[in-house]
């Protein structure tokens, strides 16, 4: 979700303190990378600056350098001063509300990575090359930022941030919860979903976390299965006096005899604290009661990330202390919820939710493995080909540093007998290979064989077919036939004899 960067030697070449602002460089590998953020912000995400570094400096640089794509206008926050950078992510992670698991943090110094990788493991910390050269080829194979559809509120989050200093403004100078809200001026529509809102709602099942009460994941194929079988969906719009949230709450249910159950209930961080999940539960209710439903049955699933979503429905009703339970609850009475704040709350006591920089685990990485992960194919794992070459290094690490008794090994041979094992553990995804083994005892098949073939006519530049692997079906042999040597033949058809034979004796044993 937010991106933060450093800036000197990140964004631009060199030092902005001391070379003022129009002493930094944008060389064609910085503008890539300031090119690729903007499009990141299209994409949804949220950027920030955490730099050590006087805040008027690098301003200047955003305010003068007018050749630069990335503008202040795109920056959602901003950390600049002198302290430990891990702190200054918290700060932002508080500011946005978000956890610090929905960080990728980006710096040019190993320190400052390995700094924020110890005190705060759930972010993704990522030192960019050392060489400016290599930058665009690290952003590109990062697949951390792909995103696999873009909704309208992913294009409007960064806006929704910038505009937010308006409503924090407004929570500072209302004395009261009541008057704060009373403020914004909210306008909170709840309705069945349209088509072109299902995305949306897929992207809130896969994300939302905090206020999730039962934190069931559906991919948008899934949650269209789903509805077909007959669920229905509720979305929640909000917006204020300073701007549109978007769609930033859901209601998946399923109506049965008098009832309606609730399968998933969930709300965007950015909309906890106003009421908005009051007014969700009344409209579904007074649905309810329209349709002559008596209960809404609703259930809770606790996470390590939930709790929000528990204080609210354990407002609603008598819940026990479990970790998961279902209330099962008049619909008449929820379809008159009202939010009433305390009386004497003050403004920002209610008015943001709450922050976890609890470790997600659910995928197959932790959160400092991934940080690993994505480091290693920043810089190594770059391209196809140093993929396809680290699968296969793989595979023969994997193999057993076995060679059959009697097979012979290639050490001490021929050049051309070496070339060929090279090939044939490749093919054959094995660590070790005999120079008098039978590639088709060695697991080889007829697909292998086009592959030897392909390798050989690739790499050591030798007319082959397949018919001289079948012939020639060790090393041994193989390189007597590419060399022309006189006993090829006679070797090939002594192999070819010696297969036979060994048919018929399989045959006659079975």
């Amino acid at each position: 979700k937010v991106i933060a960067l450093d800036c000197d030697n990140t964004l631009w070449q060199g030092l902005c303190g001391e070379d003022g602002p129009t002493g930094v460089v944008v060389t064609p590998e910085f503008r890539r990378l300031q090119e690729f953020m903007v499009a990141q912000t299209q994409a949804g995400a949220l950027l920030a600056l955490c730099s050590k570094n006087r805040e008027g400096d690098v301003l200047a640089v955003f305010d003068q350098r007018t050749d630069m794509p990335l503008r202040r206008e795109h920056l959602a926050a901003w950390r600049i001063n002198w302290g430990p950078k891990p702190d200054s992510l918290r700060a932002l992670a508080a500011q946005f509300n978000v956890g610090l698991d929905s960080f990728v943090f980006l710096d040019d110094s190993p320190v400052e990575c390995a700094a924020v990788r110890a005190a705060c493991p759930e972010v993704v910390a990522l030192q960019l090359p050392q060489q400016p050269e290599r930058i665009p080829a690290f952003l590109h194979s990062m697949w951390i930022f792909d995103r696999t559809t873009v909704t309208r509120e992913d294009r409007g989050r960064s806006q929704w941030y910038c505009a937010n200093s308006g409503r924090e403004e407004l929570r500072i100078a209302a004395p009261t919860l009541r008057d704060f809200l009373d403020g914004l001026q909210l306008r909170i529509e709840v309705a069945e979903a349209a088509e072109d809102q299902i995305a949306r709602v897929a992207q809130m099942v896969l994300r939302t976390n905090q206020f999730n009460l039962t934190s069931i994941r559906r991919t948008e194929a899934g949650l269209r299965d789903f509805l077909k079988s007959g669920a229905k969906c509720l979305v929640t719009s909000v917006s204020d006096r300073f701007g549109d949230y978007g769609i930033v709450g859901a209601i998946l249910y399923t109506v049965r005899m008098d009832r309606f159950i609730v399968d998933t209930l969930l709300l965007s961080c950015r909309a906890l604290g106003k009421g908005v999940e009051h007014q969700m539960v009344a409209e579904l209710a007074s649905r309810a009661v329209r349709s002559k439903r008596s209960v809404i049955e609703i259930p809770y699933h606790r996470t390590d990330r939930n709790e929000p979503a528990r204080e609210f429905i354990t407002s609603l009703g008598s819940a026990p202390d479990t970790s998961a339970f279902v209330l099962e609850l008049p619909a008449a009475t929820l379809a008159s919820l009202r939010y009433e704040p305390h009386e004497n709350a003050a403004s920002g006591e209610e008015s943001a939710g709450t922050t976890s920089d609890t470790v997600s685990r659910q995928g197959g990485f932790d959160r400092a493995g991934l940080s690993a992960a994505m480091q290693r194919i920043g810089d190594e794992l770059n391209s196809a080909e140093s993929v396809a070459a680290a699968i296969e290094t793989a595979r023969l690490r994997a193999q057993p540093a076995l060679v059959p008794d009697g097979s012979g090994t290639a050490e001490g041979s021929s050049a051309l007998e070496q070339s060929l094992a090279a090939i044939w553990k490749k093919a054959l995804g094995r660590a070790h290979i005999g120079i008098n083994e039978n590639f088709f005892d060695a697991g080889g098949t007829s697909l292998k064989a086009v592959v030897v073939v392909a390798m050989i006519r690739k790499e050591l530049k030798r007319n082959v077919s397949v018919v001289s692997v079948f012939e020639c079906p060790t090393i041994r042999l193989l390189a007597e036939n590419l060399d022309g040597s006189p006993k090829a033949s006679e070797n090939a058809a002594e192999s070819r004899g010696r297969q036979r034979r060994s048919k018929l004796m399989k045959r006659r044993t079975a």
